[in-house]
């Protein structure tokens, strides 16, 4: 339970810094998605400008949590006949 308090200030640290740049990527009108990659080397351990996430065990353990996120609003998109009408040529 002494991981708590550092999850969840890192998650704090990593959520500041998605919306900050989020905005500033929107203001210059550019992808999102590069934006969310420059937040994710801001907030990482590799540069050290900004208060970063040093512990990589919460980076792990975030990357983790992230990726059960995307797959469940995969699922969530998910459809079969989405699926057959893909997987079928037009007759």
């Amino acid at each position: 339970m002494s991981h708590l308090p550092t999850l969840i200030t890192d998650l704090a640290l990593i959520l500041i810094s998605a919306g900050v740049i989020t905005l500033i990527f929107k203001w210059l009108k550019q992808p999102l998605v590069l934006g969310y990659i420059v937040a994710g080397l801001l907030a990482g351990p590799y540069i050290n400008i900004f208060p970063t996430v040093v512990d990589m065990e919460s980076v792990n353990i975030w990357a983790e949590i992230g990726v059960v996120f995307l797959l469940f609003a995969l699922g969530l998109e998910f459809s079969f006949k989405k699926l057959v009408n893909v997987a079928l040529p037009p007759l």
